[in-house]
C-alpha cells in the first residue's frame, strides 16, 4: 500500500518506547500515519540527510548545495566508561545531535576550526 503524503503532522512515541507514529495527511486530504518500530530511528535518522541532499541536487542540478542549519548551542562532555568525548549540537528549534570523538577526533576538529580563515568563505547559505 502506498500513500502519498502532502505534510506531516504530528509524531508519537508509544507509552512503552517500542515504536512511533507518523502522522500525515495525504495528498486527498484524508490523515493517515506510519507505525513502525523505535528501531527504525536510527536508520531513518542515516538515511534522511542523504535524501535531503539527492533532492536538492535533483531539484536545481547543482551538486553543491547542502541543507546548513544554524547553531544554537553547542556541549561537550566526558563519555562513561571511555575515552571518547561526547559533542552535542543544537539549532535555535530544537534539532539536536550527538557524536562521539575519540581523542585524535576532537584534536583534529579542534586543529580544522583554528585553521579556518574566516576572511575566505568556501561556501554560501540563506
Amino acid at each position: 500500500m502506498e500513500i502519498v503524503g502532502k505534510g506531516l503532522t504530528d509524531c508519537q512515541v508509544d507509552p512503552t518506547g517500542v515504536s512511533f507514529r507518523l502522522n500525515l495527511e495525504s495528498v486527498d486530504g484524508h490523515p493517515a500515519s506510519v507505525i513502525l518500530p523505535v528501531d527504525c530511528l536510527r536508520s531513518l535518522l542515516m538515511t534522511l540527510p542523504n535524501v535531503i541532499e539527492k533532492a536538492l541536487k535533483a531539484r536545481y542540478q547543482d551538486d553543491t548545495l547542502k541543507i546548513v542549519y544554524p547553531m544554537g548551542s553547542f556541549s561537550l562532555e566526558a563519555a562513561a566508561g571511555s575515552d571518547s568525548t561526547i559533542l552535542t549540537m543544537n539549532t535555535p528549534d530544537g534539532f539536536k545531535v550527538s557524536f562521539a570523538l575519540t581523542p585524535e577526533d576532537a584534536g583534529g576538529l579542534a586543529t580544522s576550526l583554528v585553521g579556518i580563515d574566516v576572511a575566505q568563505p568556501r561556501a554560501t547559505f540563506n
